[in-house]
């Protein structure tokens, strides 16, 4: 496996905040931290701040979108194309988040073809995966999700995404999972993708941790070698310790 030393911090705020003021207050906050010169800081807020926020952001700071369309245009109420996405400044958008799949009932057929969405408009995924339940199958899991996420898709294209691993058990609940079994899941998906496509592909891919990050254990999860970051959520939106995460990456170089 290469030694990957770029590290992405993902922030992801979900639906919050209330208004566009505090978005952008949260913004200029952190962006008043040193970021790390080999940490790639991407902010995912809401669609409705995506403008104001690109605005406040220098170039080395990304953007990403919460969500895609499958659609390129046309009678999809609601909904957000990956063109839009683009013209707003963004760079990444998250595909496939627990939340949307277990609480709006996202299936793998539309992960797929929101995958091919994004890629068609340029953008970067950031593709989430991961188990239910402590005790579920992950091997089983994974494999049906990444498997149905890739249909159709080659190698290059895949080649271009992130991949976070995100136990749902861990996501908002206080319990995080622990290092070894992150690292562990990581490296299943990087042997997952090798199957399907080959282990050079699979060990050029970047897998981020999510769930339940906090500044205690932020270190312990980016400290691993075969973790290149981490999507963050609720600690995010506080300054003092999404800075403290940011600043995790340089611990354990």
């Amino acid at each position: 496996m290469k030694i990957m030393k770029k590290k992405f911090i993902i922030a992801n705020w979900k639906m919050n905040p209330s208004t566009s003021d505090e978005a952008q207050r949260l913004v200029k906050s952190v962006l008043t931290a040193q970021i790390p010169k080999d940490v790639e800081l991407i902010f995912t807020p809401p669609f409705v701040y995506l403008e104001a926020i690109k605005k406040l952001l220098p170039k080395e700071i990304k953007l990403a979108a919460q969500n895609i369309s499958w659609a390129e245009r046309g009678a999809y109420t609601g909904e957000i194309s990956g063109l839009m996405l683009k013209n707003l400044g963004c760079s990444y958008v998250i595909i496939g988040h627990s939340e949307r799949r277990y609480k709006i009932g996202e299936t793998d057929e539309m992960i797929n073809l929101k995958l091919k969405a994004a890629f068609k408009a340029g953008l970067t995924p950031v593709l989430a995966v991961g188990e239910k339940e402590q005790n579920d199958d992950i091997v089983k899991i994974l494999t049906r999700q990444l498997k149905n996420a890739f249909k159709d898709l080659e190698a290059p294209e895949v080649g271009r995404l992130m991949i976070a691993y995100e136990p749902v058990w861990a996501i908002g609940t206080g319990i995080s999972d622990t290092p070894d079994h992150a690292l562990s899941a990581a490296l299943l998906i990087r042997k997952i993708v090798g199957n399907l496509y080959t282990a050079d592909w699979a060990s050029d891919l970047p897998v981020l941790y999510g769930g339940s990050v906090t500044e205690e254990n932020a270190a312990d999860f980016i400290g691993q070698t075969g973790i290149n970051g981490a999507l963050v959520g609720g600690a995010s939106l506080e300054v003092l310790e999404f800075t403290k995460i940011i600043k995790a990456t340089q611990t354990n170089d």
